[in-house]
């Protein structure tokens, strides 16, 4: 079910020099939400920008209030345009109108018994990777979770201690070679896929970030034959698959034509590994 709906900011707090974390109260849509899910944030006290914002949910916060226990919404967002810097401007007690859940999330019923689980995060793709993490960690507590997050340098870095925290253990690469391993994060996690022991169970692969990192993880992910989904982190007019404009090509799965156009916000953002025909 969706719901449009008035949220009150309870935090909205700097993480880095153009990261903020952003914690909302409303009643309903925490309820319905499942990783990869996400939300459209609306300023209500301007229409300028026209278009509402959309923000992948980072975690679910409990908090008790008055003997009942509370969840509220935590998101993580990158100033990037207007829309961002009004909105990290806002004060607590201060209100946005919040149009979710939206999208179809990460999928946890294919997963195998004992079978490892393998996170990779490029930039800000870690934010839904986190709620993911958290799902899992309660879900299925005895899950081996392996994160490899990749960032452009050691300052930009965020939420590596939030995975630590729910039993994730963590690599990290940067492009400068500032913290962890010196290049991609598709290249640690080929380094690290290489080292696989025969009769180790293969890990399922869950990754979100931008294309070119998508793409070179699901070239790592064919040459080990690994299974997995990846979450497109992209721009969203109407969120609710109306207005087009944010397709992309897909494999035909019933074999009829050369390609099928699915929609990220509605058909995703979360697809197969292998669904996806990037382009070059």
């Amino acid at each position: 079910m969706l719901y449009d709906l008035k949220a009150k900011i309870e935090k909205n707090q700097q993480l880095s020099a153009s990261v903020y974390y952003l914690e909302l109260s409303m009643p309903k849509i925490p309820a319905k939400l499942k990783p990869g899910h996400f939300v459209h944030i609306r300023l209500m006290h301007t229409n300028d920008p026209l278009l509402r914002r959309p923000l992948s949910v980072n975690r679910i916060v409990e908090r008790k209030l008055k003997n009942k226990i509370i969840r509220n919404i935590g998101i993580v967002y990158k100033i990037v345009g207007k829309g961002t810097n009004l909105l990290k401007e806002m004060a607590a007690g201060e209100q946005v109108d919040v149009l979710g859940p939206l999208g179809n999330g990460f999928e946890l019923a294919c997963l195998k018994p004992k079978q490892p689980i393998i996170l990779v995060s490029g930039g800000m793709g870690i934010a839904p990777l986190v709620f993911l993490a958290q799902t899992l960690s309660k879900a299925i507590p005895e899950k081996q979770i392996t994160a490899f997050l990749g960032m452009d340098t050691k300052k930009n870095l965020i939420l590596a201690d939030n995975l630590k925290k729910l039993g994730c253990a963590v690599h990290i690469s940067t492009d400068d070679g500032s913290q962890g391993f010196k290049g991609y994060v598709s290249e640690l996690l080929e380094k690290k896929l290489l080292k696989l022991k025969p009769n180790e169970l293969n890990p399922y692969i869950y990754a979100c970030g931008p294309k070119p990192m998508l793409k070179a993880v699901g070239m790592v992910a064919a040459k080990f034959n690994l299974s997995g989904q990846v979450s497109l982190d992209e721009m969203m007019g109407c969120g609710i698959g109306a207005c087009l404009g944010c397709v992309i090509k897909t494999v035909d799965l019933k074999k009829q034509q050369p390609f099928v156009y699915k929609r990220i916000c509605k058909d995703g953002p979360v697809f197969g590994i292998n669904e996806i025909l990037w382009e070059e």
